[in-house]
């Protein structure tokens, strides 16, 4: 436990419960005083995963008080109407009921920066926001940016926050990168956009994201595997012949094709949800379900791994034709 006085605070002068053990995740841990800036909020992403899921934490007791809430994008919206923009979304696509208490909470912290990219006067709007929320909001200097952006303005936005100062965490303050998949276009691309998020980044201040592994029944696997007295001991290529892994989407193309025509089928979901499923199919029980021991499982999973020297007799492909789905004419893409 974090070094403490007589006074129940640690070191850094917090607050300290002297009965809780910080590793002891049955209980729920409320985030500190902070904000998160979502650049892409007028993506699908945004609108249906991320603005409610900040709305469900906050409804759940997850967020203190002094958290904010920041869009940037490049329409000409002002507070108030992101707020509607969000408090929209929230309504649509949350998964706990809407409280209108919680929402009048949530919703006065919470701020837009309209600008482009490459617009240095927005990034520079951007940081007198984030420094207002500090002196009236209570943030405290704590600043998590999101990148739900297409993978080629990575770069450019990673480069914009650290010529404006917005990346650079001064002494018990914290600013940290959250970045979507899929990350780079092949591996020497990756390696190039890892080298140039972590000049910018401490290397544990960035995290990549793969909403995929959130998933409850994803989540099932590992007590499925491991705490599962009956499947735990069958789990083997002694009992097991083979495993089929499937991924079925009750959705059309939608508005996505031009996402697809940038990224493609394949980076959007085999590279990165498809082999995690596979790893936590596939591997040993970890010490322990810390990051590191997980990741150092999965690893000897994905080193394991062999093509067949002629993928194209082992493979299929296909397109989306048109055709009705769930009631609705969904369009064919090519």
């Amino acid at each position: 436990m974090p070094e403490t006085n007589n006074g129940g605070r640690t070191s850094s002068g917090r607050v300290q419960n002297p009965l809780r053990d910080p590793r002891d995740r049955r209980l729920n841990r409320i985030a500190g005083p902070s904000s998160l800036v979502l650049f892409g909020v007028t993506g699908d992403l945004a609108r249906k995963k991320l603005m409610p899921a900040v709305y469900d934490l906050a409804n759940r007791g997850l967020l203190p008080p002094s958290f904010a809430l920041v869009g940037f994008a490049r329409r000409e919206w002002d507070d108030d109407d992101f707020a509607a923009q969000v408090k929209q979304s929230v309504m649509a696509y949350c998964r706990t009921p809407f409280d209108e208490r919680v929402w009048e909470q949530l919703s006065e912290g919470i701020r837009f920066v309209q600008g482009e990219f490459d617009d240095d006067d927005a990034f520079e709007r951007l940081g007198k926001t984030l420094y207002e929320l500090d002196e009236h909001r209570g943030t405290r200097g704590n600043h998590a940016f999101y990148l739900s952006i297409p993978p080629k303005a990575f770069e450019q936005v990673c480069r914009q926050l650290s010529k404006h100062g917005l990346a650079q965490a001064e002494r018990d303050t914290w600013r940290r990168v959250v970045i979507e998949k899929p990350f780079g276009h092949d591996l020497e691309s990756a390696r190039q956009l890892n080298d140039i998020v972590e000049s910018v980044f401490p290397q544990d201040a960035v995290f990549r994201i793969d909403h995929y592994l959130g998933k409850e029944t994803v989540q099932n696997i590992l007590a499925l595997r491991f705490a599962n007295q009956l499947f735990e001991p069958l789990w083997n290529a002694n009992y097991v012949d083979h495993v089929q892994i499937t991924m079925a989407e009750d959705i059309g193309t939608g508005g996505r094709a031009g996402y697809y025509d940038g990224v493609g089928a394949a980076r959007d979901v085999i590279q990165n949800h498809l082999l995690q499923l596979l790893a936590l199919t596939a591997m040993e029980e970890p010490i322990s379900f810390n990051a590191d021991h997980l990741r150092a499982e999965k690893e000897k999973v994905l080193a394991a791994v062999r093509l067949p020297d002629d993928l194209s007799t082992h493979s299929s492909r296909g397109q989306y034709t048109g055709g009705w789905q769930g009631g609705a004419l969904v369009l064919g893409y090519l």
